[in-house]
């Protein structure tokens, strides 16, 4: 093995050994300094810890407070809005009628009322009040009492009745004089009457009840942990709704001081309160929590401080004044360790053989650069750079080893070292002998060259050498090889997210759906779906995907949503489950498994609303076989509602299955709307440029149509 400038750092790791034991001797501490330091800043530490976590734990509850309020905010800007739109769908039903014709046609109006409740819920406690405030229509009552007192008196007509009224109006809090509910209401005038007025005379109300315990709930889980609150006030501090006990002055002054900005944060009364005002209404969404909740936030904080903060103070302590007796003992022991220093140099010295018998054991090997270009190092350092082994171990053979790519920056990295010394840090390809390669790591130290450079193989006129430059070589090839792995798997995800988004955004564009509600079950279930196909490509880092698994995670999402509520997906054997699974073990590959999830998700949705999983008696059968490179799945359902002829029009599920499965994957697929329920079949390529076997009848063969029909 070579060797070289061995000796030097043993020499010099023994010099430092000396000079630790004569500072020790030379340097001493007061006595009680120690001890002192030992107590005093920990205590400081704690003290400063304390306030600074008192404000961030204050800062994290104010953020929160905010963050409810303008939730709450939003939240009551959507019920509200909903409720000035369904009064003017109520003004509607009565426009161009009188207040007799409206008496006279009550239950035909109470009815189209009540018709309209679906539609519009928000109309479900609403009334058509007079210009003397008797109540002429309800839409949860009929008739109505007329023996009742009249809404004279109330906020809401009084403001409405004014010379310049508002657009609408939000009440204070009143229980109903007709079934003692607690409500406030949303009211506007009435408009397009035939009691003869002028277009702007005041001529009664629409009137539309608020209950504040129908509110409450969903004010709740808007709420961010227990002991908040929540509500909605009018600017003047009425309170609308909250989910608990709020003061009224504190809100009163609150609302104050948010009138001018529409937002607000104080402390009143040992409540921490946000305000946030309501979009378009004099209503403001408050979030409050307890000071003493802040606080007791706060000494959880410092009594985890506590618990390691004071034990380690006191250990520290102790070892301050076990260190005080203990320096007497080593000012006494210092000479005996001067004496044992001779003793350890050469310990060290013969621990360096052993350390680079350690490295070549770890595949690490050292290396000494002299200014002539010469290289010292360990045998394997030839084998390291390909070299065979009587090569010269020299400046120009090592950079002669290396890839032509990198062998520029390897010069001028020795350039620099020879300018400026320092660290070396560097990985470089080197050439093997069977034409391949290896990356190896160096890692390095240069001491700048007092004089000329020595002529060497590569040295560069002009410049200086590193008077030595010693370091460690290593094989990086595994890493190396990995990294490049996981740049290509991030690639690959970042291009499957791409097509997913695409996916998604082509559901939000064209899913269709008779209300709101409907829509966004049907966006999210198709949303589900793709997030159940990536979740099994993540697991497999995206290699492939069961398709046992698939089918499965797939029909469980729609348990449900069965009939009978246990719409069990059974492997072969089990009993009469809704959902039968036969097949052997397929693996789907990466491009296939988010399409075919999407085709199975329409499926079974259209087989949920439509077919054998809307019957408690119907039943779903598919099975699966491979036929060479190609698999070939059927979908059976049986025991549902009668089917009539293919349906005429198609819908984005058949338009999703056909995408995926023909053009997407280059498969086939087959409907037949027997009596019996919808038959399927499906047939696609687990391998790129597959050819599929044509069998007479299949109706898969190539040059037929898809087939589909209507979907959902």
């Amino acid at each position: 093995m070579d060797g070289a400038g061995t000796g030097t750092p043993g020499t010099v790791g023994a010099e430092a050994v000396g000079r630790g034991g004569g500072g020790r001797r030379g340097g001493s501490v007061s006595a009680w300094a120690l001890p002192a330091a030992a107590l005093l800043l920990p205590l400081a530490l704690l003290l400063g810890g304390g306030q600074l976590a008192w404000r961030n734990t204050l800062a994290e509850a104010e953020a929160a407070l905010r963050q409810t309020a303008d939730t709450g905010a939003e939240f009551g800007t959507r019920v509200l809005a909903g409720y000035v739109v369904s009064a003017g769908r109520v003004n509607d039903l009565t426009r161009g009628l009188s207040d007799p014709e409206i008496t006279a046609r009550e239950q035909m109006l109470h009815v189209q009322l009540a018709e309209l409740i679906p539609d519009v819920p928000e109309a479900e406690a609403a009334y058509v009040i007079d210009r003397t405030g008797t109540a002429l229509l309800a839409a949860n009552l009929y008739p109505v009492p007329r023996d009742r007192p009249t809404a004279a008196d109330r906020d809401f007509f009084v403001a409405l009745r004014a010379d310049n009224p508002p657009r609408f109006h939000i009440s204070q809090v009143y229980v109903s004089r007709f079934d003692g509910v607690p409500f406030f209401a949303v009211s506007r005038r009435r408009s397009g009457t035939a009691n003869g007025l002028p277009p702007d005379s005041f001529d009664g109300a629409v009137n539309l009840s608020v209950y504040p315990h129908r509110l409450q709930p969903a004010m709740r889980r808007l709420l961010r942990r227990d002991g908040d609150a929540l509500a909605l006030i009018r600017d003047d501090g009425q309170v609308l709704a909250a989910t608990g006990t709020a003061g009224g002055s504190a809100l009163a002054a609150l609302a104050a001081a948010a009138a001018p900005t529409g937002r607000a944060l104080r402390e009143d009364g040992g409540l921490i309160l946000a305000a946030q005002r309501l979009d378009g209404f004099p209503v403001l969404a408050v979030a409050s929590r307890p000071r003493a909740a802040v606080a007791e936030a706060w000494l959880g904080t410092m009594a985890n401080h506590m618990l390691f903060g004071v034990p380690a103070t006191l250990a520290l302590l102790l070892l301050s004044l076990r260190e005080r007796q203990q320096q007497r003992r080593l000012e006494a022991a210092n000479a005996a360790l001067e004496e044992a220093n001779a003793a350890l140099g050469d310990a060290l010295r013969a621990s360096e053989g052993n350390l680079r018998r350690a490295q070549d054991a770890a595949g690490v090997q050292s290396f000494d650069m002299a200014a002539d270009g010469s290289v010292a190092g360990a045998g394997g350092l030839r084998a390291l750079f390909g070299l065979p082994p009587g090569a010269v171990l020299d400046e120009a053979t090592l950079i002669g080893s290396l890839h032509p790519e990198d062998r520029e920056a390897a010069q001028a990295e020795l350039r620099r070292l020879a300018r400026d010394g320092g660290r070396l840090a560097a990985e470089y390809r080197v050439r093997l002998p069977d034409g391949g390669q290896r990356w190896v790591m160096l890692r390095g130290e240069a001491s700048p060259a007092v004089g000329p450079a020595p002529p060497s193989g590569l040295a560069v006129p002009g410049l200086s050498l590193p008077g030595r430059l010693s370091g460690v070589a290593m094989d990086v090839t595994q890493r190396r090889q990995a990294e490049e792995r996981t740049a290509l798997l991030a690639f690959e995800v970042t291009h499957r997210a791409k097509n997913t988004l695409a996916v998604v955004q082509a559901a939000l564009r064209l899913t269709k759906a008779p209300d709101y509600a409907s829509y966004v079950r049907a966006v999210e279930g198709r949303v589900a779906a793709l997030a159940r196909a990536q979740s099994m490509l993540a697991e497999s880092q995206w290699r492939e995907g069961d398709l046992r698994a698939l089918l499965e995670a797939e029909l469980r999402a729609f348990q449900a949503a069965a009939p009978t509520g246990d719409a069990t997906v059974a492997a072969d054997g089990a009993g009469e489950p809704a959902v039968r699974l036969s097949g052997p073990p397929v693996s789907v590959p990466v491009r296939a498994v988010q399409a075919l999830a999407m085709a199975v998700h329409e499926l079974a949705t259209n087989a949920v609303k439509y077919g054998a999983l809307s019957s408690p008696a119907g039943r779903l059968s598919i099975a699966w076989h491979l036929e060479g490179e190609w698999l070939h799945l059927a979908w059976r359902e049986s025991g549902g509602p009668p089917l009539g002829a293919e349906p005429a029009r198609k819908g984005f599920g058949s338009r999703v299955i056909e995408q995926t499965i023909r053009f997407q994957l280059g498969g086939r697929t087959e409907k037949r709307w027997a009596p019996g329920g919808l038959e399927c079949d499906i047939a696609i390529p687990l391998a790129d440029g597959a050819a599929e076997p044509i069998r007479p009848g299949s109706g898969l063969g190539p040059g037929r149509g898809s087939g589909l029909g209507a979907g959902p």
